[in-house]
């Protein structure tokens, strides 16, 4: 457990400058990876949009643009993160947009105690928590620290790896999905068929393993870093205290994701892309997006 934390921290201190890239509007073509939370980002502001002053707490607030763009829109806004490198990056963040930054403390959202005291003026009117809960040990106790921190009726917004999405990447995923979840407990002479079909149908060796950052640091398939299916949802939110409101679909993928740069130029996967990401609630999302965010109420 304490390894599989480290190496996440170890991951994500060495992107702070990707996640600053990828909120900034002015590199949506330019950036090297897709600018997903970009889109989160978008789709969150959008609902906080003339609605009046909230308290804002983002579990998970990362180098802190998203709360920066929050507090733009006049609301109160407090964050915590429990890599030292995002913690650091944020505090220098707000001090250079004239925001305090003891608003910023490093925390983890596994654990209440460590971030209860940014809720000693009171409980939270909305939490988000982006890019988190794929690597916690318990999605459950997470959104029950949640729950403890809004009033009643607040609201939270969840972000979780999409599942689902397997089924529309024809690549190792895919094989991975259906051998080990749709068919994990089908007898053997079941599971061998269903492997020789897949193996002429589906690219078993793409995406390669990302077992390493740039700079050395663990990749991202060498962290825990889970999927959830999105029609478990409402009973995960409802047993954490929640009621289950709606969900925000990103990242959509105009085609499969193997042809990016390949049979489809990258700059038109992109505007494709952009264009589909202009509707959150487009059904197709199911298995068009790798991402989803939960809105829910608390209860």
């Amino acid at each position: 457990m304490a390894k599989d934390e480290e190496s996440v921290r170890e991951h994500y201190g060495d992107l702070v400058q990707n996640y600053t890239d990828a909120y900034d509007a002015e590199n949506l073509w330019n950036v090297k990876i897709y600018p997903a939370a970009h889109f989160r980002l978008v789709n969150f502001l959008n609902t906080l949009r003339n609605s009046p002053k909230q308290r804002v707490l983002d579990a998970g607030c990362g180098e802190g643009s998203p709360l920066i763009a929050v507090a733009g829109l006049g609301h109160d806004v407090r964050g915590f993160d429990f890599t030292d490198e995002m913690v650091e990056t944020a505090k220098r963040q707000f001090s250079a947009n004239d925001m305090d930054p003891a608003w910023i403390s490093k925390a983890s959202i596994e654990d209440y105690d460590s971030f209860a005291a940014l809720c000693e003026d009171g409980p939270f009117d909305t939490a988000i928590c982006f890019g988190v809960l794929p690597h916690v040990n318990s999605e459950l106790n997470c959104l029950r620290n949640m729950h403890k921190a809004l009033r009643k009726g607040g609201t939270v917004h969840v972000s979780f790896r999409n599942e689902l999405f397997n089924m529309f990447t024809f690549n190792r995923f895919t094989y991975g999905y259906i051998m080990d979840s749709l068919l994990g407990g089908a007898p053997e002479d079941i599971r061998e068929t269903a492997s020789a079909f897949l193996e002429d149908r589906v690219e078993r060796n793409i995406p390669p393993l990302r077992v390493s950052t740039e700079r050395g640091k663990p990749g991202y398939d060498a962290i825990k870093a889970k999927m959830h299916n999105p029609l478990d949802m409402p009973a995960l939110f409802e047993n954490a205290g929640f009621r289950f409101k709606r969900i925000f679909w990103y990242h959509f993928h105009p085609i499969f994701p193997m042809l990016e740069g390949k049979a489809i130029d990258k700059r038109r996967f992109r505007e494709a892309a952009f264009e589909l990401e202009k509707n959150p609630f487009d059904t197709r999302g199911a298995f068009l997006c790798s991402a989803f965010v939960v809105e829910a109420t608390a209860e």
